[in-house]
């Protein structure tokens, strides 16, 4: 600017003005890339990493890309609504499949759409129950994948909060055919405004998913992703992982303690291994969402787990429904003092 008397800002490295590219910042990408791989056993070169304005994003790419309408689609049932919600926009005829104790059922899929173009699932922490799938089952499900001739989404939105051993390797890792498009998010172990995702897809499926990317909204915010880049590439995130994994840890224990001493027989709270949330099971014969809505009359936000079933009830007790518990942006005086609001409006 004229007339400017200031300091010159310096660039972030990898910023280049001209570097509007629809796939991201090489930089971010080789980053992204180098980090899945360590820690996420996931097996890919930078060029299979399309950087995405959030998840939400590459849940709408994948099903745009993969799928025509009238194509069935596998979803975890009870799950995530915002996957549905892409898969639906892409005109996929939904397909839910209940889920088990290691997360999505292959042979009740299988039972009912055998054929079916995609399979949508969270195997690290699966949304929202919390089963993690088992190698036997990941298999499983690839297995069926090959004979169908069908793409596997894999979910990964909070792989890396496992409080109990290293993170679980990712399914993309196990993949032999291309066959896995794995997502994953910084919105989730950063912040909320950082609006940068991504996903890895098979070397075949580049150009399209780039080509698609572009159409959608060009490319995500520049200086974000360099710096982004940044902060990997400089150990800052894996930093940040391992810091986060500790205190979430400690605030999971503050809330299983809390709802120990004052949820007793009213809503039955256990710890989980992995993820930001747990589920509080309540009393045969109640009405979860009629709970959830007493809940927030009294500013807790507790989601019930049959708002997110598509069909019957929810897996793996039909009988007791319940509801979702954050933790992970409260303070264990705020999860204390959330404890006792959701006391008073159950009781």
């Amino acid at each position: 600017m004229e007339g400017h008397r200031g300091p010159a800002l310096a660039a972030p490295s990898g910023w280049d003005p001209g570097l509007r590219r629809p796939g991201g910042l090489p930089a971010l990408r080789e980053a992204i890339a180098g980090y899945l791989g360590a820690a996420r056993a996931v097996r890919c070169s930078p060029e299979q990493v399309v950087v995405v304005s959030g998840s939400q994003q590459a849940l709408d790419l994948a099903a745009r890309v993969l799928l025509d309408p009238g194509d069935a689609a596998w979803v975890e049932d009870p799950g995530y609504a915002g996957a549905r919600a892409a898969l639906t926009g892409a005109g996929a005829r939904l397909v839910p499949v209940p889920v088990d104790g290691e997360g999505l059922d292959v042979s009740a899929g299988t039972r009912r759409e055998a054929d079916a173009r995609m399979a949508y699932v969270t195997p690290s922490h699966q949304y929202p129950l919390g089963p993690t799938m088992g190698l036997s089952r990941r298999l499983e499900l690839l297995r069926w994948a090959s004979r169908a001739g069908a793409w596997v989404v894999e979910d990964d939105y909070d792989g890396e909060y496992r409080y109990s051993g290293r993170p679980l390797e990712a399914l993309q890792g196990l993949d032999a055919e291309g066959r896995v498009v794995y997502i994953g998010t910084f919105s989730k172990v950063l912040y909320p405004a950082l609006r940068l995702g991504y996903l890895v897809v098979p070397p075949d499926l580049v150009d399209a998913f780039v080509a698609a990317r572009e159409l959608s909204d060009r490319h995500s915010p520049v200086i974000e992703q360099a710096v982004l880049a940044d902060f990997i590439a400089e150990g800052h995130f894996a930093r940040h992982v391992r810091r986060m994994r500790t205190l979430y840890a400690g605030r999971q224990n503050a809330l299983v303690e809390a709802a120990r001493g004052e949820l007793g027989g009213l809503l039955d709270v256990g710890p989980a291994e992995a993820g930001m949330h747990l589920v509080g099971f309540l009393p045969e014969g109640a009405d979860d969402r009629e709970a959830s809505r007493r809940a927030a009359a009294l500013g807790v936000e507790a989601p019930s787990i049959s708002a997110h079933a598509l069909s019957g009830s929810p897996y793996p007790e039909p009988s007791r429904p319940g509801l979702l518990l954050g933790y992970a942006a409260l303070t264990e005086t705020e999860i204390l003092g959330g404890v006792r609001k959701l006391a008073a409006a159950l009781g």
